[in-house]
C-alpha cells in the first residue's frame, strides 16, 4: 500500500474528479516535544504578528477554536480570529475553492476527505512541509498518512477517533459479565446472549446499523482492525479482501446472533442509549460528548473496554474519524493562519482546550500531560488515558481520493447482505464494479 502511495499516486490522483457532498509535565509547562513558538520569546514576538483570519468548523469543533481565541491572544494580540460556523458537507467550502476566490483561512477537512480535495482543488492549499516535517513523529501514523501528498504536507492532523466498546456498569454487573473477557468478538456474542436472557428483550448487547441506511461505519472498523484497505499496492479498487469478507461477516453475525438493537440513523442510536435499550456502544472517543451531554441522568454508569478480536490476541485497535487543519492559499496572512493551528495543536495550552470540547488529540506528546490523565467528572474515571492505550498500534488506513465514491457502494452492499439478498463476498464484489464505474479505476483481480 505504501509502495503505491509513494509511486503511483500522481496517477491515482489524475483519474477522475471529486464528487460533491455527499496526550509527566503539567498541562500549563512545556510539553515533551517543544512547538516552535510555546516560548516566552515567541510569544513576544507574536506581538508583532497581525491580521484578521476567518477559520471554518463545524459542531464541538468550532466550539473548542472560539474557546481558544483567548489563550492564543495572550501571545498574538493583534492577530483577529472569527470561527465561521459550516457544516461537514462542506457546502460554503466547496463553492469558494471552486471558484479560487472567498475561501476561509483555516479550513476543517474530515481525514478521510483530504486526499479528495487535494485532488479536486489543485495549488488551493499551502505546503506546510516546512511547519511540521520536524513533527511528523509526534503524530498518530493514521493521522499523518492522510496529509501528505507525494511527500508534501498539506494540513495539520487534529483530531484521532481511536474505538472502544462503551458499557453500561450497572447492566454487566446484573447479568455477570467481566468486561475484561470480552477479548473476541465470539466471547462478545456469547455474554451479549448472557445479557438478555438476564436483563430481558428490551435490552440488546449492542446498537448498530444493520439495515444498510448509512455507511457501514462498524465494518470499516472492522476492516481497519484487521489491517485492511481499500485499494490494492497498484491502486485498484480491493473491496474483497479476506480482512474486508472477514468484517462483513462478522456484521451479519452479530446481527444473526440476535444481539443488535437496530438503529438505523446517528438519532436512533442515541435514543437507544437515552432509553436503555443497549448495553454497548462501539464508537471512538469523540463519543463520550454525545453520552455526557444526551445521557445525563446515566452518569457514572458508563466503562470502556478495548475492541474484541477475530482470534485470541489478535489486532484490537481501529481509528473512526478525526479531522486536520489546512490552509487555504488564498489567504492573505498565512503565518497568522499557521500561528493559530499550531497554538491550538502543538502546545499543551490548546490542547487543553480542544479536549475539553472532547477533542481527542493526534498530536501524541499530549498524552504524558496531567490534564490528559485526569479523573473525568461524568465518567469516574481517567477515559483519555484509556483511549491513548489503545491508539498506539493502529492500523494505517488509506482512504485516497475517490472514498466518497466509494460510500454508496459499501452502504449499499450492507444492506443486500443485511437483508439476505447476497453474501458478503458478492455483495462486495458489486460494489467494486458500481465503485470502478464511477472512478475509473480498475477492479484488483
Amino acid at each position: 500500500m505504501k509502495k503505491w502511495m509513494r509511486t503511483s499516486s500522481m496517477i491515482l490522483l489524475a483519474a477522475t474528479l471529486f464528487t460533491g457532498c455527499s496526550s509527566t509535565p503539567t498541562s500549563s509547562s512545556k510539553p515533551s516535544a517543544e512547538p516552535a513558538k510555546n516560548t516566552e520569546s515567541a510569544a513576544k514576538s507574536g506581538k508583532d504578528l497581525k491580521g484578521d483570519i476567518k477559520v471554518a468548523a463545524w459542531n464541538d469543533a468550532a466550539d473548542a477554536l472560539e474557546d481558544s481565541i483567548a489563550g492564543f491572544n495572550k501571545m498574538y494580540p493583534n492577530v483577529k480570529v472569527t470561527v465561521q460556523r459550516v457544516t461537514s458537507n462542506y457546502d460554503k467550502i466547496i463553492p469558494p475553492l471552486t471558484a479560487g476566490v472567498g475561501a476561509p483561512d483555516v479550513i476543517q477537512i474530515q481525514q478521510r476527505d483530504m486526499q479528495n480535495f487535494l485532488m479536486k482543488f489543485e495549488n488551493q492549499f499551502v505546503d506546510l512541509s516546512g511547519k511540521l516535517n520536524a513533527h511528523k513523529d509526534e503524530f498518530a501514523k493514521t493521522s499523518w498518512i492522510t496529509v501528505e501528498k507525494e511527500g508534501k504536507v498539506y494540513a495539520a492532523p487534529w483530531d484521532l477517533g481511536p474505538v472502544g466498546v462503551w458499557y453500561r456498569t450497572d447492566f454487566f454487573e446484573q447479568a455477570g459479565i467481566d468486561p475484561k473477557t470480552l477479548t473476541t468478538w465470539d466471547k462478545f456474542i456469547s455474554a451479549g446472549k448472557q445479557l438478555q436472557s438476564k436483563l430481558g428483550d428490551k435490552v440488546k448487547m449492542t446498537t448498530m446499523d444493520t439495515s444498510g441506511v448509512e455507511y457501514p461505519t462498524w465494518w470499516q472498523i472492522m476492516l481497519n482492525q484487521l489491517g485492511g484497505e481499500f485499494y490494492n499496492d497498484q491502486g485498484d479498487i480491493k473491496f474483497t479482501s479476506e480482512a474486508s469478507v472477514k468484517a462483513m461477516d462478522m456484521m451479519l453475525k452479530l446481527k444473526n446472533e440476535g444481539i443488535v438493537f437496530n438503529s438505523p440513523t446517528w438519532d436512533d442510536r442515541v435514543r437507544a442509549v437515552v432509553n436503555g435499550n443497549t448495553a454497548t456502544v462501539i464508537y471512538p472517543v469523540w463519543y463520550a460528548g454525545t453520552l455526557r451531554h444526551q445521557a445525563k441522568e446515566l452518569k457514572g454508569k458508563w466503562g470502556v473496554f478495548p475492541l474484541p478480536a477475530f482470534t485470541e490476541g489478535g489486532p484490537n485497535q481501529a481509528n473512526s474519524g478525526g479531522s486536520l487543519l489546512a490552509i487555504s492559499s488564498q489567504s492573505k496572512n498565512q503565518e497568522a493562519a499557521w500561528a493559530f493551528i499550531e497554538y491550538n495543536l502543538l502546545t499543551n495550552e490548546g490542547q487543553d482546550v480542544q479536549l475539553k470540547f472532547g477533542l481527542f488529540p493526534s498530536w501524541q506528546p499530549y498524552y504524558q500531560t496531567e490534564n490528559f490523565k485526569k479523573q473525568d467528572d461524568y465518567f469516574g474515571f481517567a477515559y483519555a488515558e484509556f483511549f491513548g492505550n489503545v491508539s498506539n498500534n493502529i492500523p494505517e488506513l488509506y482512504y485516497g481520493p475517490h472514498f466518497l465514491d466509494f460510500r454508496k457502494p459499501l452502504t449499499d452492499a450492507l444492506g443486500a447482505v443485511m437483508s439476505g439478498n447476497k453474501s458478503p463476498l458478492d455483495a462486495l464484489k458489486e460494489a467494486e464494479e458500481q465503485s470502478a464505474k464511477t472512478t475509473g479505476l480498475k477492479v484488483a483481480q
